[in-house]
């Protein structure tokens, strides 16, 4: 096996960060886009369902043409189509060519998601992944809300076309950066091509174990994403927020999960075992998201606008710790009997649970009204099969897949 330099710990932040950039900095310009094209709000939301399976469709191709041909000319290519499709999407005349576009700007910013996983494997593993996880999440913690903040600021004093030209001059940057420093990180180039990709394939959908954590981890993410899509219209059209102070309010999150990843890495430094902090995430996303159905059955009955933000944001706040605590431990055990074909397997994993994602954030725009209920109600039931899920993979299916060890 060659030597292979490993990616440093910013460069993977900047991958994992590609689609919260988009989705969650697009999704504070949603009453924006509703308002441009002169559509519903539902429909503006289904934009983003449409997104996460450009999402999925881009970790399919990418993940096994990054086995083959390596992990740094993917990532340049995928940062390409990305830079080229939104930029056309700036031009787009009807909300129909503006889905079209984002379809193509999602496969373009799906390598950060599974290359970035893909390379993080590659440079690491065991505990020091699980630590590198950890490390990266408190500065994911940051970006919903500088998202929000940012996308804020631009709507209040722009629209939506200025979020994506945001968008298209910070890729552009990252592109050049990357094309002078990233590293190739696959050790496996030429041998990991040898593994027909059908074969992976039957193994992984067969793989109960792995499915369960893609369906956790897809429910998880599905959730953080299905908030920021639906909360523009709770907070700027219902309650009657500016787009900025809107933004700020992202902070509120943001500040739960430094805590939580922070309180990760000392929980792993204490040596708690990794299924014990999974647990706990789980535990506290459960009284979170039972906390908001209690606050959206009080939503239409509360009269001042500040306790509506304590009653939305303390519940989400009490999930995003435990989203915070779980996501890097199921990540580190997702993929961890796959080495040699990361990225093949990657690219299945992630697009079973990017399409979830997508089923989510359809259901969310169906759901969407003038109440919070059915979206609190959503969420719970979300997070009560997370647990389910956890609960079978270690009571049944917890086995070794040895045949890509």
């Amino acid at each position: 096996m060659r030597i292979i330099a490993k990616i440093p710990s910013w460069m993977l932040l900047c991958l994992f960060v590609l689609s919260p950039i988009t989705e969650i900095m697009f999704g504070s310009s949603l009453p924006s886009v509703a308002k441009h094209f002169n559509i519903g709000e539902s429909i503006s939301q289904i934009t983003s369902s449409v997104y996460f399976l450009g999402f999925a469709t881009g970790i399919l191709l990418f993940g096994r043409a990054s086995d083959i041909f390596g992990r740094r000319p993917i990532i340049l290519l995928g940062l390409s189509i990305y830079i080229i499709s939104s930029m056309i999407s700036i031009f787009a005349i009807n909300i129909e060519m503006l889905i079209i576009l984002r379809f193509c700007q999602a496969i373009g910013a799906s390598v950060g998601s599974v290359i970035g996983q893909a390379m993080a494997r590659d440079s690491y593993e065991g505990k020091e992944l699980s630590y590198i996880y950890a490390t990266i999440a408190i500065g994911i913690a940051l970006i919903p809300s500088i998202c929000s903040a940012i996308g804020g600021y631009i709507i209040e004093y722009s629209n939506w076309q200025g979020i994506v030209v945001f968008q298209v001059t910070f890729i552009s940057i990252l592109l050049i950066v990357y094309f002078n420093l990233l590293p190739e990180t696959n050790p496996y180039i030429g041998i990991s091509s040898n593994n027909k990709y059908f074969t992976i394939f039957k193994v992984v959908i067969r793989d109960k174990k792995l499915l369960l954590y893609s369906f956790v981890i897809g429910a998880f993410n599905g959730m953080l994403f299905g908030f920021f899509i639906e909360a523009p219209f709770i907070f700027i059209n219902k309650i009657g927020l500016s787009p900025s102070f809107y933004g700020k309010l992202a902070f509120l999150l943001s500040s739960c999960q430094i805590f939580g990843s922070w309180l990760n890495r000392y929980l792993m430094r204490l040596h708690i075992d990794n299924k014990k902090i999974m647990i706990a995430g789980f535990s506290l996303s459960l009284i979170g998201c039972s906390m908001l159905v209690i606050s959206s059955c009080l939503f239409s009955i509360t009269i001042n606008k500040y306790l509506l933000i304590v009653m939305i944001f303390f519940p989400m706040m009490l999930h995003m710790i435990g989203h915070t605590l779980l996501i890097p431990m199921t990540l580190r055990y997702v993929l961890e009997d796959y080495p040699k074909v990361t990225g093949s397997a990657g690219s299945i994993c992630g697009t079973l649970y990017y399409i979830v994602v997508a089923v989510i954030i359809f259901i969310i725009s169906k759901l969407h009204s003038e109440n919070l209920i059915k979206f609190s109600l959503l969420l719970l039931s979300l997070s009560i099969l997370c647990s389910v899920s956890f609960y079978l993979v270690q009571s049944r299916y917890n086995k070794v897949n040895t045949m890509f060890s």
